[in-house]
């Protein structure tokens, strides 16, 4: 199996990456408190980091306790950890959308608009 394979998966990756950061970025600066702004641009750099290491740790669980990734991959079940990967997948996606779901923005409030059309008019 050649290593192209891969290429297509990880484009993908990094252009949802690409989207993703400055979202949030931007959600992170937006509901922090005023003396914690500078504060949320490092805390994405740290979450990153912290979800390489939970990354690693879980191929090193995969590698200990199944026989999925011996030192020759050609024999090895490569294709479980990536079921395991995305079933973790989805179970965050559902987290996500929980969270969500629940979430309250800090800094919106309810605007009217008293225009019957919709439209706004520059008066």
């Amino acid at each position: 199996m050649l290593v192209l394979w891969l290429v297509p998966q990880l484009v993908i990756a990094g252009i949802t990456e690409a989207f993703h950061f400055p979202g949030n970025f931007a959600f992170y600066y937006q509901e922090f408190p005023l003396l914690l702004k500078s504060t949320s641009t490092a805390l994405v750099a740290l979450l990153i980091g912290i979800a390489f290491y939970l990354s690693t740790a879980m191929v090193g669980v995969v590698w200990r306790v199944t026989s999925w990734l011996p030192d020759n991959i050609n024999d090895g079940r490569i294709d479980n950890v990536y079921w395991v990967l995305s079933l973790v997948a989805v179970l965050n996606f559902g987290y996500y959308l929980v969270c969500a779901w629940l979430y309250k923005y800090q800094d919106v409030e309810d605007v009217v608009d008293d225009d019957d059309d919709g439209f706004r008019s520059n008066e």
